[in-house]
């Protein structure tokens, strides 16, 4: 078994209080929030480019396994009505094709916390963050699928398409960026 030095950012994350680590969840229900106003709308897709997926691959980095709490608050306050989602909010965006990715964000904050406190090892910890940021479009492109198909019959050739593909080359900058931050907090 792999044991792991802590760096002392991540320690002091660690012995952080309840309120503490609150008030750092809350931070990345705001920066999630902010990065959502980012967006690029492709003619072609109902999905915008956004800047979200980053942060909430740095929630699970730096939250570890609890980042995932951070974006189940964000979908708590946008379903709720606050306008934090990159197109509308309310009890109504479950409708919307984008709901999937949101849904998603759990998962993918979750496993960045968690590869990222299994692994220093630089390679491991990068398909790690990779494959957590390729997780947010399981259940989005299900859903993404579901909303579409409603309307007539949609291959999944056509969701891969608009809903994946389109976004691959941003993920690859993100998922270096992400990866470049965690290897910077491992050293702090």
């Amino acid at each position: 078994m792999q044991t792991i030095a802590l760096s002392r950012f991540e320690r002091k994350i660690l012995s952080l209080s309840v309120l503490g680590k609150v008030a750092l969840m809350l931070t990345f229900v705001v920066l999630t929030s902010l990065s959502s106003q980012l967006k690029i709308f492709l003619p072609f897709s109902p999905v915008p480019i956004t800047m979200q997926t980053f942060a909430v691959i740095l929630s699970g980095i730096v939250l570890k396994e609890e980042g995932a709490i951070s974006q189940i608050l964000y979908l708590i306050f946008g379903l709720l009505g606050i306008g934090i989602f990159a197109k509308g909010s309310g009890i109504s965006y479950v409708y919307s094709g984008t709901f999937g990715y949101i849904v998603g964000f759990i998962l993918a904050s979750y496993l960045a916390g968690f590869f990222t406190r299994k692994y220093s090892n630089s390679k491991m910890l990068f398909w790690g963050l990779a494959l957590a940021d390729l997780s947010i479009y399981v259940p989005g492109l299900l859903w993404l699928y579901v909303i579409l198909s409603r309307s007539g019959s949609v291959s999944f050739w056509y969701i891969l398409s608009i809903g994946f593909f389109p976004f691959m080359v941003g993920d690859i900058i993100k998922i270096l960026a992400s990866f470049g931050f965690a290897k910077a907090i491992k050293r702090i």
